[in-house]
């Protein structure tokens, strides 16, 4: 008898699943609306780590004025409001009648469990920071960033009195922008096959630490004026994101004089401009690749970043990125195919120890604050789970923020670069180690 009852509440929690992903997705209009784009962030074993948005303020965080900045934020980004069912393996965005809640603590929720309500963005706060988690199957950091600027902007009009607009800063009662909820994985693009595509090796050196058994997550935060680092930057033809490379780069082949393979930079790059979806929120990004070499490291800085320039606009070619498109659209093909969670989660099992050799880069770009900038001191963006090495840096006001991730507690590699740093005459702070954690979700119940 329990056995009958147990399949009947089954197919009860089945049924209502599929009526909920008939009616709604990104918006209450929506629905069927499956993950594509993010798919590669749903089959881990244990889980995708939160990625985290750390805002800290210069004055203490005010539980109340987040609360209803958060509520104000939500009414312009229905698709923040959401939470994601499984069926067959595949995971649809639905609209989440749970209203998030802004809770004062330092510890992060599993996004997707019961403790957030199963969303898949959270908010919470403590002394001066407030911290916003989400899901990378859900957006990446260009798709969260609006909502954290409108988050910004309301949380300084409730706990300051601010009501100055800031250009640029999307408010309640403004229409959704054309295509912003739209997946660019759902067909295949359109491109110039016979065009000669750039052809850069990801076989390059690999940092020691990269291969060895973590002990666990790491970082350390970096602080560079921005008025200093801009005027290397437009002295040479960089930009901010060439710049960091080269240096990096640099700094790596100072500690390992005798690399015997390219040292890779791997840039995480914005496709939304040559795939026609400038506006989505969802996930649209791809890694291209800045090589440096002995022959390299002999030329100018100017020589140096005109170079990468032209490698990045190589890579930035609207045929390329929708060449590069279709082969990821080939993979999500061959997941639709298969029936299962297990099934998928099988074949994307090399997600788990796919390296990317030397390390990764992700600049966000500059937060959109105006006057409000005088309230934000800094802003951080960070998770755990990296592999080797990664650094993210954001424009925040008066300062670059970059957060070095590390799978290993050294602070080599950040003081290589501040030494490069200063040689370019760019004052740097770069702090003491900071051990982190960020937990993995609770999409589903796993085995592992």
């Amino acid at each position: 008898m329990s056995r009958i009852f147990e399949q009947l509440l089954k197919k009860l929690k089945k049924s209502e699943n599929d009526l909920l992903i008939r009616s709604s997705g990104s918006t209450r209009d929506g629905g069927n609306e499956k993950i594509r784009s993010g798919q590669s962030y749903l089959y881990k074993m244990r889980g995708m780590e939160s990625e985290v948005i750390e805002v800290r303020f210069v004055d203490n965080v005010r539980g109340s004025a987040l609360s209803q900045a958060l509520r104000e934020a939500l009414k312009r980004y229905p698709y923040f409001q959401t939470k994601l069912l499984e069926k067959d393996g595949d995971f649809y965005i639905v609209q989440n009648d749970v209203e998030p809640v802004v809770r004062k603590t330092e510890k992060l929720a599993r996004l997707g469990s019961i403790e957030c309500g199963h969303h898949l963005i959270d908010i919470i706060y403590y002394a001066k920071s407030a911290f916003i988690s989400f899901h990378h199957a859900l957006c990446d950091g260009r798709g969260i960033k609006p909502f954290v600027e409108t988050l910004i902007w309301y949380y300084c009009n409730f706990r300051y009195g601010q009501t100055e607009k800031v250009e640029g800063v999307r408010l309640a009662g403004e229409p959704l922008l054309p295509g912003e909820t739209l997946d660019p994985f759902m067909h295949l693009y359109e491109c110039n096959e016979t065009k000669q595509f750039p052809a850069f090796t990801r076989e390059a050196f690999a940092l020691p630490e990269s291969t060895q058994k973590t002990d666990g997550d790491y970082r350390y935060e970096m602080i560079i004026p921005h008025d200093a680092f801009m005027r290397v930057c437009k002295d040479n033809n960089a930009t901010p994101a060439i710049l960091l490379s080269i240096a990096m780069s640099g700094a790596i082949a100072k500690i390992f004089p005798d690399y015997d393979k390219t040292i890779n930079a791997n840039i995480a790059t914005d496709m939304r401009a040559a795939l026609d979806c400038e506006n989505t929120f969802k996930n649209c990004v791809y890694s291209m690749i800045l090589p440096y070499d002995r022959e390299f490291a002999q030329m100018s800085l100017r020589e140096q970043a005109t170079q990468y320039r032209q490698m990045l606009a190589l890579q930035r070619d609207a045929d390329f990125c929708k060449h590069e498109a279709n082969a990821m659209l080939g993979l999500f093909d061959k997941l639709d195919q298969l029936p299962s969670f297990e099934e998928k989660q099988s074949i994307m099992s090399f997600f788990e120890s796919m390296l990317l050799n030397t390390y990764i880069v992700s600049y966000l770009g500059q937060f959109v604050l105006g006057g409000n900038a005088r309230y934000v001191d800094e802003i951080h963006l960070y998770n755990a789970g990296t592999a080797g090495l990664g650094i993210n840096m954001i424009s925040c006001g008066e300062k670059f923020v970059l957060d070095f991730k590390q799978s290993f507690a050294s602070d080599q590699y950040g003081k290589a670069f501040a030494a490069q740093l200063n040689t370019l005459k760019i004052p740097c702070k770069i702090s003491d180690v900071i051990a982190i954690s960020t937990p993995t979700d609770k999409l589903v119940k796993r085995n592992a």
